[in-house]
């Protein structure tokens, strides 16, 4: 669903077009680009991030019409999937790699358990040669590749910064009219939660609403870190799956499937923490012959640990994850349903969760602390607020774009402190742009645009100059 009652968001979008106009595209420098691990690919590809039509290496149109499953056995990654190549419609398994060689390098077409391959999905391939693949019974599957360029303009993985610095742009906008800048600024954020907008709603159309729903709020636990990890553990634990189980049985294969249970001694720790793990242990070791493809080095999450404060741990994240699907009709409901939203109403619901262990713990091994912590606090509450709920409601109730522009900027990032330096220097604008959350995320958006796709250290950068064709 695209946001086209937001009129501002076409318009930053022309202009931030037109300011590249007759520009050639400079060339990245070696390194720039963070790599794709195969879990970065898997977790796109799952989300529907490079899209639903494609077509086959020899020019057959390709939709997909169910991603499947995420595997948790032997065999190819997803199952249960149905795809339509031309007017087929085939049901079976998609497996996914880095290289077209690696089909045979892993030896797939020898193995049985890849005979309900119906696609091979790939990132590369030589140039000066092809490559087909094929089942051990000599069936071919259909093949299609897959590139960057396929990805959402927000779906990539991203780790550049541009240089803390003050940019040439800092001029131009101290000399501008200060509506001007905030027209151009909201029009920027307007721009930004179109584009988060279409993601969720993709989402939601490859895999359900509710699906959307969780993985985004998983991935806004995740902090910038760990969202990553947070989004591939809610595509192998779906929401639907996790809320057939009891409220323990949840917790276990979370806690389970993230890896954190392997290498914990129950034993060892004070009373609560014992009690605990014990607990979620009881349930585990019935469930972990289920999940053993995710506990193995190359399926395993990679979750980043260092520098993280106490509260911020993936851990205790978890636990807050956890008791969200222990309300998660008083959480969803209103999202699912734009209608029924109430922001005081679903931020009073998060402010008050509690758990009887996260509450008062910050890791599985951690001593209890001396008082009640709040497990999802109001900095949380307000990136929820940014990144899922208003970019999935808005475009069903237009009105809540007001209501959007009047959230306080609460929480300061790296980023942002960049973009302000970048864009503003120590001039006024500073404080003027830094009290609403839509000034943030439209200098996010401003930064990324501009900043970040320029590699000449802000020499060459058109935007400055252009600056003053924003009437």
């Amino acid at each position: 669903m695209s946001l086209l009652v937001l009129p501002l968001a076409d318009r930053y979008e022309r202009f931030r077009d037109s300011v590249f106009a007759g520009v050639e595209d400079s060339p990245a420098l070696p390194g720039m680009e963070p790599p794709m691990s195969e879990l970065d690919l898997q977790s796109l590809w799952f989300s529907g991030a490079f899209g639903t039509s494609f077509t086959t290496t020899d020019n057959r149109p390709v939709t997909i019409e169910d991603f499947g499953s995420w595997n948790a056995g032997a065999g190819p990654d997803f199952t249960g999937c149905a795809i339509r190549v031309g007017d087929q419609l085939l049901t079976g398994d998609i497996e996914l790699d880095p290289d077209v060689r690696d089909w045979e390098r892993h030896h797939h077409g020898a193995n049985p358990d890849y005979q309900n391959v119906v696609l091979h999905v790939f990132l590369e391939a030589p140039t000066d040669q092809r490559f087909f693949t094929r089942t051990h019974q000599h069936t071919e599957v259909a093949q299609i590749q897959i590139s960057r360029s396929m990805l959402a303009e927000d779906a990539a993985p991203k780790s550049r910064l541009a240089a803390a610095r003050l940019g040439r742009c800092a001029a131009p906008f101290r000399d501008m009219d200060p509506k001007r800048v905030s027209d151009l600024v909201e029009s920027a954020a307007q721009h930004r939660l179109r584009l988060k907008s279409n993601r969720l709603h993709a989402l939601a159309s490859s895999h359900g609403r509710e699906q959307a729903i969780f993985q985004a709020l998983a991935q806004t636990l995740g902090y910038r870190n760990n969202q990553r990890p947070f989004a591939v553990l809610t595509q192998r634990l779906p929401v639907k799956r996790l809320l057939k189980e009891d409220s323990l049985n949840r917790q276990t294969l979370l806690f389970g499937t993230a890896g954190f249970l392997e290498d914990l001694h129950p034993d060892r720790n004070e009373d609560a923490t014992r009690s605990y793990l014990k607990q979620l242990w009881s349930r585990w070791w019935k469930l972990r012959d289920s999940c053993l493809r995710w506990l193995e080095p190359q399926h395993l999450l990679r979750w980043k640990l260092n520098a993280v404060r106490p509260g911020n741990h993936p851990q205790r994240r978890l636990g807050a994850l956890t008791t969200l699907l222990d309300h998660w009709s008083l959480v969803s409901s209103p999202l699912i349903d734009a209608t029924r939203w109430s922001l005081p109403a679903w931020r009073e619901s998060l402010l008050s969760l509690q758990h009887p262990f996260w509450s008062t713990h910050y890791t599985l091994s951690a001593a209890p602390s001396d008082h009640p912590v709040s497990l999802i606090g109001e900095t949380r509450i307000h990136e929820m607020l940014a990144n899922v709920v208003y970019p999935l409601l808005v475009p069903e109730r237009t009105r809540l774009w007001a209501e959007y522009l009047e959230l306080p900027a609460l929480l300061d990032n790296q980023k942002v402190r960049r973009a302000m330096l970048r864009l503003f220097g120590d001039s006024t604008l500073q404080k003027s742009f830094n009290r609403k959350l839509f000034h943030h995320q439209g200098l996010l958006q401003i930064y990324q645009d501009f900043c970040l796709e320029d590699h000449s250290s802000c020499a060459d950068c058109p935007f400055p100059e252009r600056l003053k064709d924003w009437s």
